[in-house]
């Protein structure tokens, strides 16, 4: 029994090290593939926000330790031909920023109509699917915004806009990775809008 116990003393602890470095190593290959994803497409379209400023920490209304409510985004220059947008809001550094171990998706939205020119500030899922704006899944596999909840060092949230040549998709399910899969060689041109945000 004794030496079942020795063994243990260190086989656990090693699991637990080999366990980070594969979330280490699946977090540094998301990024990769999501700065691919994105490098051939044009960054046309201009994202902002009156909930908060570009690269500027962002109320505690729109976090978990606030009322948690989805921020105001507005878009600008869209290309010609555009017949619909998605909108994909990340984060890239959970845990924390020195140890990043799992990308977060808080909010994913598609088949927003082409003449939609803003998200107001507090939309629920009910309102914009009155506007035929359907909520995609988040990080809790559950429709809707997930409000940032940083536990460690300062977040960098990223809100990503994509102007389609399409005006419906039908990603195989609601989540951010079949809706990146299905507007695979539909973007016209996206824009890219962040908010910081601290514990």
């Amino acid at each position: 029994m004794k030496r079942i116990l020795k063994h243990l003393l260190w086989i656990i602890p090693l699991l637990i090290v080999i366990g980070i470095i594969s979330l280490v190593a699946f977090a540094a290959t998301a990024r990769s593939s999501d700065t691919q994803y994105h490098s051939k497409l044009p960054k046309t379209i201009q994202l902002s926000s009156n909930s908060f400023q570009h690269e500027q920490e962002m109320s505690a209304d729109f976090s978990c330790r606030g009322r948690g409510v989805a921020p105001h985004l507005q878009l600008t220059g869209s290309p010609e031909g555009t017949k619909s947008y998605a909108i994909v809001a990340m984060d890239w550094d959970a845990p924390s920023p020195r140890l990043r171990l799992f990308p977060v998706v808080h909010w994913v939205l598609y088949n927003i109509p082409a003449g939609t020119n803003e998200i107001p500030q507090s939309s629920t899922n009910a309102s914009l699917i009155e506007r035929n704006i359907v909520p995609g899944l988040n990080v809790a596999g559950q429709p809707g915004y997930v409000p940032p909840c940083p536990p460690l060092g300062t977040h960098r949230y990223v809100f990503r806009v994509y102007a389609l040549d399409v005006a419906q998709l039908q990603p195989a399910s609601g989540d951010k990775a079949s809706l990146m899969a299905a507007m695979n060689g539909h973007i016209l041109a996206y824009g890219e809008l962040i908010g910081l945000k601290s514990r």
